[in-house]
């Protein structure tokens, strides 16, 4: 459907009959970037305030586990945009962007007459950091398996920071089905792309960013400041006001609309701008219940972390063990950034209201992935399969939705799915994920028995003379994680202990459990194979 068509179908009928604009709803994505399950408001978080997120939440289903299909920024984001595991997609890690030709539940959307928008963090391609790390790394690697690549030189940097600094980028017509796109790449003040521009124009210098022009600063650990810029100039303020706008635009079109309004925040640097910086004390934030695991029986790499609490070893990427200090004020700072983004959503909601498509737009919330937060003594992510990794928000609310809760299995790989079907579109070939519908009115509807989880890594992480490579499957009772290249793993029994603190890998007690569990990863396994080509003839 074109431009033209699309408005002409969501006009006043002249026989007075509902409009397919009307019939069909409206979604607005909200997206975080690295905010855990359990760090807001109706996640059971009693310090950080979330009021217009907790108020969506009580309109609508929540479902309380929901899990990555992958830990990791890039990997995830594209997961949830083709309902397909990186095995399958080829975004296996940062540093592969996601094939311009793969298929999209936005591209479907696009195609059924849906004006599509992202504003904000994509991530679904190279911010162009550190390439010369990456030919280090892979420089004795086997040659390609197949010929050179044919594809246009510069498919794979629309996201390219520097490129964007140079000068304004206009994006591609369908960016992975999206028709309009304003990026904010990268995170925290830093970011870039058509926000860095913005900024310039509001007479901003983008030099005077980062921690180096910092207002605050926290002397124990550099990733904890307080940025020069005001709040009306931050990332998470751009990205709001920019989603109002693109709402406004889209209602006024009278076509149905899917956006995607996709904060930066509120992953590391933890750097909330004005008031949001002092919001919250770190002094009244408890540790986590398992900030002193012992990890016994935890891997050699994070018995290093524990022996070097305080030290972030690996770079400003890397997870490690902070002290209490690092951890309040880290945990205070990101819980100002959450708020900042509640704020923002609050005045997204309102805009919807404005522009009388609320009644017909379903709000979706969710998160690429999590954190440690203090969790087992650790902060941030990589190789770490543990819940406040893993587990991500997800609300639905809006038309068809009930006001719910479900404890279901769920991924971010239903978010695709449900999506195409409440909006009446068919999906593609490929789609791993599950429509969620019939559990947005039915709480005790379940649409899988175990969930499947992966990571791996350029580099090695774990020190086995291989790329780091993870697997895990997670069933209502028990979760099991196997590393490639070891003979070690984790097995915990989450019906006694959901803390995830004792792992039973080893222990002979558990046998059955744990050959349990390998045979559901496997199963899994073959459950996620990727099958897209299909057979021509019979050979």
């Amino acid at each position: 459907m074109s431009r033209d068509s699309g408005s002409q179908a969501g006009a006043s009928q002249a026989d007075g009959s509902q409009s397919d604009a009307e019939r069909r709803p409206n979604f607005v994505l909200i997206m975080a970037d690295q905010l855990r399950a359990d760090h807001l408001g109706f996640g059971g978080n009693a310090v950080v305030k979330t009021p217009n997120l907790d108020t969506l939440a009580a309109r609508g289903t929540e479902f309380t586990r929901t899990y990555v299909a992958n830990p990791i920024c890039m990997p995830n984001r594209a997961s949830l945009l083709t309902s397909r595991v990186p095995s399958a997609h080829g975004t296996r890690f940062n540093g592969i962007s996601l094939d311009q030709d793969a298929n999209t539940f936005v591209r479907a959307l696009r195609a059924a007459g849906y004006r599509t928008s992202l504003v904000g963090k994509a991530h679904l391609q190279n911010y162009g950091n550190a390439p010369e790390f990456a030919r280090a790394i892979t420089a004795n690697g086997p040659s390609s398996p197949g010929v050179e690549p044919r594809r246009a030189p510069g498919w794979d940097r629309w996201e390219n920071q520097e490129l964007h600094s140079e000068g304004l980028v206009d994006m591609p017509e369908d960016y992975y089905g999206f028709d309009h796109v304003e990026l904010a790449i990268d995170h925290a003040d830093y970011s870039g792309g058509h926000y860095e521009h913005w900024l310039r124009a509001q007479g901003f210098d983008p030099a005077k960013r980062t921690v180096e022009h910092a207002a605050q600063r926290y002397d124990g650990w550099d990733q904890v400041y307080q940025p020069a810029m005001p709040e009306e100039l931050y990332p998470t303020s751009w990205v709001g006001t920019r989603s109002v706008e693109a709402i406004t635009t889209a209602a006024e079109s009278g076509e149905p609309f899917f956006l995607q309004c996709s904060f930066p925040d509120p992953h590391h640097p933890f750097a909330p701008p004005g008031r949001f910086y002092d919001m919250y004390d770190p002094a009244e934030i408890p540790l986590p219940e398992t900030f002193y695991d012992s990890h016994e029986g935890s891997s050699k790499r994070i018995r290093n972390m524990i022996n070097h609490r305080g030290e972030q070893r690996g770079g400003e990427m890397a997870p490690f063990a902070p002290s209490e200090e690092q951890f309040r004020q880290a945990a205070a700072k990101e819980y100002g950034a959450i708020s900042f983004i509640d704020e923002m959503v609050g005045k997204v909601v309102q805009s919807l209201s404005e522009a009388g498509v609320l009644d017909n737009t379903v709000i979706i919330v969710t998160s690429d992935h999590g954190d440690m937060f203090g969790d087992h003594g650790l902060l941030l992510k990589m190789g770490l399969h543990y819940e406040g990794c893993v587990r991500v928000p997800l609300t639905f609310t809006g038309p068809g939705v009930g006001a719910s809760s479900s404890n279901g299995l769920t991924s971010s790989l239903d978010i695709g799915p449900t999506i195409l079907d409440l909006a009446g579109v068919p999906g593609y070939t490929g789609i791993q994920g599950h429509s969620l519908v019939p559990a947005l009115t039915d709480p005790g509807h379940r649409v899988r028995d175990a969930l499947y989880i992966e990571e791996d890594q350029m580099f090695d992480a774990f020190r086995l003379g291989i790329p780091t490579q993870l697997r895990t499957a997670i069933t209502d009772d028990a979760r099991v994680t196997v590393l490639h290249g070891s003979d070690d793993g984790e097995l915990f029994d989450l019906r006694n202990d959901r803390n995830e603190m004792h792992n039973l890998w080893n222990d002979p007690e558990y046998a059955d459990l744990k050959s349990r569990m390998l045979f559901r990863l496997l199963q899994a396994q073959l459950d996620h194979t990727d099958t897209v080509l299909r057979p021509t003839a019979m050979a």
